[in-house]
């Protein structure tokens, strides 16, 4: 996997390097789409808090959630290294996940993370 352990210094490295490979043109903009997709999938699939989660009003105890907002304090544009929410959700089998995603992308929106 991309990301091996479940620190969000560890995803921000991970958004650092596809970001600087990007802007010198390491990668072809499907390369960056593919990897930035592998990583927030990897954020998603490797946290435990999905176990244990009662809903959407607990996200901000998420990997994913602690990752995105570590980013945007970094001076990350959360719009470019954050892929849409149908996109990130994809194949996603899990009801439950795909409701709190959801929820977790609107509270970004009005936060004014991320564009709704």
């Amino acid at each position: 996997a991309v990301v091996s352990t479940q620190s969000t210094g560890d995803i921000k490295k991970a958004l650092d390097l596809l970001t600087c490979a990007a802007r010198d043109g390491d990668v072809s903009d499907s390369q960056f789409e593919r990897l930035r997709l592998t990583i927030w999938r990897a954020v998603i699939e490797g946290d435990s808090w999905w176990e244990k989660s009662a809903g959407p009003e607990t996200i901000d105890e998420t990997l994913f959630y602690r990752a995105v907002i570590l980013a945007y304090n970094s001076g990350l544009v959360i719009s470019h290294i954050l892929p849409g929410v149908d996109e990130l959700i994809g194949e996603l089998d899990d009801k439950q996940k795909e409701f709190v995603l959801r929820s977790g992308y609107e509270q970004m929106a009005q936060m004014g993370l991320i564009t709704a």
